[in-house]
């Protein structure tokens, strides 16, 4: 009888002791007491809520929890941004107006304003003769004019060369434009303050060649507008340069 009893407790399986599940339990009862508290707790009192963390963590030997900072609210500046830049612009439309009014009513610059830029069309008589990269010499006061008006403010110029294709080179046309474009660019540098420090900065300059394919009328023709310049003036946010042109590529602008 004793070696039947000795036989069947060598083939019972070894497992955790009974006592271990009634320790289960009464820790999970425990949690669920600490959860409950958790609940019920005045969430308006952050002391109570870091209190029961705190006890919950002391209960399960985890240490103590680790005391977060209350967040402090940060200033919303956005929109007193976006209506400083708003009234920037404002501005700076209106000095540019002001210069260019005598010559936007002889039909000579045109100007276009989006969401993005301020466009400005510059008739190729206003600043060159025909095939010709060398400036007018009586162009040289409007450029400081336009100088004058912008170099207050944080702005992005870019000098666009255009050509037209009548009958030129694809090759001229493209150096023609260039050369245009840089002949404006280098105009702007040399315009100074009192001081002598250059109004506009050269970091903030870009001269580009467009050749003849970005014609200004293009259901005309042929059109004294092809042959041109234009300024580009965007805001100066460098990291949002790229950004603005696919936007603009999207909208169609």
């Amino acid at each position: 009888m004793g070696r039947r009893k000795k036989k069947e407790a060598a083939k019972a399986e070894p497992g955790a002791p009974l006592w271990m599940v009634t320790y289960s339990d009464m820790v999970t009862l425990l949690l669920c007491f600490f959860v409950m508290q958790l609940v019920y707790a005045n969430f308006e009192d952050p002391g109570k809520v870091e209190a029961a963390l705190e006890s919950i963590k002391s209960a399960f030997g985890t240490g103590s929890v680790h005391q977060t900072k209350p967040t402090k609210e940060t200033p919303q500046k956005s929109t007193d941004m976006s209506e400083s830049a708003k009234e920037q612009n404002e501005q700076l439309v209106e000095a540019l107006q002001s210069v260019l009014a005598e010559m936007i009513s002889q039909n000579l610059v045109r100007m276009t304003q989006t969401k993005t830029e301020i466009r400005i069309q510059l008739d190729e008589m206003v600043l060159f003769r025909p095939g010709s990269a060398v400036l007018n010499p009586v162009s040289l006061g409007l450029l400081n004019d336009i100088a004058t008006a912008v170099h207050e403010y944080p702005i992005w110029m870019i000098v666009e060369g255009h050509a037209d294709s009548d009958g030129t080179s694809e090759e001229r046309n493209w150096v023609m434009s260039a050369t245009r474009a840089v002949a404006v660019v280098s105009e702007f540098r040399r315009r100074t303050d009192e001081k002598g420090k250059p109004l506009l900065e050269g970091q903030f300059l870009e001269a580009r060649g467009m050749g003849e394919f970005r014609p200004a009328d293009v259901e005309k023709g042929q059109s004294k507008w092809n042959r041109r310049v234009e300024l580009v003036i965007r805001g100066r946010n460098t990291s949002a340069i790229g950004a603005i042109e696919e936007l603009d590529n999207v909208l169609g602008e």
